[in-house]
């Protein structure tokens, strides 16, 4: 709270925004003028959360938000100044925290990894992947159907003739890379609200396909972190005259867009997966974590990749993963670790298969449950996979992940019991999530696709 006030006299600060996420993954927000702070302290703010997907009905709607100052920052986009924080959500009548809320969600999954680790805590490095396009303009009626995305790498009239070339587009260099300085405005914004950047870099896709890599932070922050970054890159897109999405696989024939999730756990600049006279580097406690990502990988898809687009990410030839198995170095494993990692007390793993549709928070929630499901069964990750993919097939052919999001949905419902411990994740939220997931897939399936008039007009 001191430092809230700290900032409100600093920046003369007229108004306090309360956001939160819903269970979906969207960021919502309220807006109160300064001068009721102390009431927002002492009874939080009222709203309707039957207005919010997969919260309450109507008949049972009323909830309250209260501040977290320990995340709070100064709004770089609001006209007026404006302190910013994230808000938990609560029950007026229990004064209890609420189930749903995504948040208090993964507070509670965090400590249960921590005590089944000792007491470490879960840190999390995400990659944000985005495209950055210059427009993005789409039509979906009863009798039409269509999208076209264009940006300064890939114009339809450009006249420059510096259009990017065939081939990986990965660190390439002005001026083929015309997003550089937009990046560095956002690593310089992200500072600001919180999440500080580690690098940023043009990514293997060829239509300003970016990254933008934070710091490890710890697991709600990176979740906080994760949202963040996205309502930064959106509004300083629409500033800047473009457009952002955050979509697994926008473009045909180029790379799609994940959010690898790094962690590890232990303490800031500690981390107890590494052992430095193991063969493979990894601690006992590093093995058993992997061992439950990888064997709930199937079921955590229907959380970590929660669209119909996603699994038009996860296919061969583009660096994303198809089966489970964890390996050094290896960029089509569902597991990497790092090769570059020499100090013990640094090693971390990498979680590819996640994309950017996730619920950071839900997310996140569920890897945690699920090496924590492996530490307490002690589960064993075996070694790590050396060869190539024609051997990785060869090997993990049986296990291959969900190649469509209702496939995702159905190995959720038959592994779910270790989402459900302890109560993390609420009776009725799994079931709520399958069936508003289920919808969508549903609507898509339905729903004629432009590619089939090409096929299927002239038959």
């Amino acid at each position: 709270m001191e430092r809230a006030k700290d900032l409100i006299r600093e920046h003369g600060v007229r108004f306090l925004d309360l956001k939160y996420p819903d269970v979906i993954g969207r960021l919502r927000h309220v807006t109160l003028p300064i001068e009721r702070l102390e009431q927002v302290v002492d009874e939080g703010v009222g709203f309707d959360s039957s207005s919010i997907t997969g919260f309450r009905s109507v008949e049972e709607g009323d909830m309250v938000l209260r501040p977290d100052f320990e995340t709070a920052f100064i709004d770089p986009f609001a006209a007026q100044p404006t302190l910013s924080c994230f808000a938990g959500i609560f029950d007026p009548a229990t004064g209890a925290e609420y189930d749903r809320d995504p948040r208090a969600i993964l507070r509670k999954a965090a400590s249960v990894l921590r005590r089944e680790a000792g007491g470490g805590e879960l840190w999390v490095r995400p990659e944000f992947e985005f495209y950055l396009l210059n427009s993005a303009k789409f039509v979906n009626e009863d009798i039409a159907a269509s999208y076209r995305v264009e940006t300064d790498e890939r114009s339809h009239d450009d006249q420059t003739g510096l259009t990017l070339f065939k081939g990986s587009a990965y660190h390439v260099a002005p001026p083929f890379d015309r997003s550089w300085d937009f990046r560095s405005e956002l690593a310089t914004l992200l500072a600001g609200v919180g999440v500080p950047v580690k690098y940023h870099h043009h990514e293997g896709g060829r239509y300003s396909q970016v990254e933008v890599e934070p710091q490890f932070l710890p697991a709600l922050a990176a979740a906080d972190g994760v949202m963040l970054a996205k309502y930064v890159v959106r509004n300083l897109a629409l500033r800047s005259g473009k457009s952002a999405t955050f979509m697994p696989k926008p473009i045909f024939g180029e790379p799609g867009s994940g959010m690898h999730f790094h962690q590890y756990v232990g303490r800031p600049g500690a981390s107890q997966f590494g052992d430095e006279k193991s063969p493979t580097r990894l601690s006992e406690l590093a093995l058993r974590y992997i061992a439950g990502i990888l064997e709930h990988s199937p079921s955590l898809c229907a959380l970590t990749n929660p669209s119909t687009n996603s699994y038009r990410r996860l296919v061969p030839g583009y660096e994303a993963p198809t089966l489970v198995f964890f390996s050094f170095g290896n960029r089509t494993a569902a597991i990497r670790i790092p090769g570059y990692i020499a100090s013990p007390d640094r090693m971390a793993i990498e979680y590819r298969i996640p994309d950017g549709t996730c619920n950071p928070y839900l997310a996140i929630a569920a890897m945690a449950l699920a090496g924590a499901d492996g530490v307490s069964r002690r589960l064993d990750a075996g070694l790590p996979f050396q060869g190539g993919l024609a051997d990785a097939t060869a090997q993990f052919g049986s296990k291959a992940l969900p190649r469509t999001l209702s496939e995702a949905l159905a190995a959720m419902k038959q592994d779910c019991d270790y989402l459900r411990r302890d109560g993390v994740f609420p009776d009725g939220l799994l079931e709520f999530w399958d069936s508003y997931r289920q919808a969508e897939s549903e609507a898509v399936q339905l729903r004629p696709h432009p590619w089939e008039f090409s096929l299927y007009y002239g038959s």
